[in-house]
């Protein structure tokens, strides 16, 4: 009898554990207005961006061929991060990003904008096992509190927006992207 318990209990456990709802990304979403310099607000921990106090990324939509990323970083101790890498839109407000040197970049990410904005001055993007949340915003004076009805709207999607860690600086913007395509 006790076999069966130890059996079937697990079963159970399972069938009652909470689904999550699928990820709804930003539909019609327009990559060329994703372009240029975002600051990284708050994210949910990760290994990639310990001790980090701000991060910025930059998009350099080209003509031709995949986006050019460049994220910034400033740690704890000042010392500066930076790497290098390249997206490609593979869905509906979804992008497939490989960052550099080798080994990195033999290893592609989601990189699912799951909210944006009319402007396109503020988003959250995620990855679709809701380990990685990331909210940005063009204007580095944002606060996370700007983003309070949007971030239910993504608790709702599963992800712990409890776990947020808010950045408590900024990296100056860049008085001109260096990645755009210049004409």
């Amino acid at each position: 009898m006790k076999l069966l318990v130890i059996l079937i209990a697990p079963l159970f456990l399972a069938s009652c554990s909470k689904s999550l709802p699928p990820i709804q990304t930003v539909q019609n979403f327009n990559l060329n207005r994703y372009d240029g310099e975002w600051h990284e607000l708050a994210r949910l921990p990760n290994r990639f961006e310990r001790d980090l106090i701000a991060a910025k990324a930059t998009y350099g939509v080209g003509l031709e061929g995949p986006v050019r990323i460049l994220n910034e970083g400033l740690k704890s101790n000042g010392e500066p991060t930076r790497i290098t890498g390249s997206a490609k839109l593979v869905g509906d407000g979804k992008l497939e990003v490989r960052f550099h040197p080798f080994p990195a970049n033999l290893f592609p990410s989601d990189y699912w904008v799951l909210w944006i904005d009319e402007e396109y001055e503020r988003a959250i993007v995620g990855t679709p096992d809701r380990k990685y949340l990331w909210i940005l915003s063009k204007d580095p004076a944002d606060l996370l509190s700007d983003f309070t009805e949007p971030l239910q709207m993504i608790k709702a999607q599963g992800f712990e927006i409890k776990k947020l860690l808010e950045n408590p600086k900024r990296l100056a913007p860049n008085s001109r992207p260096t990645l755009l395509v210049e004409r």
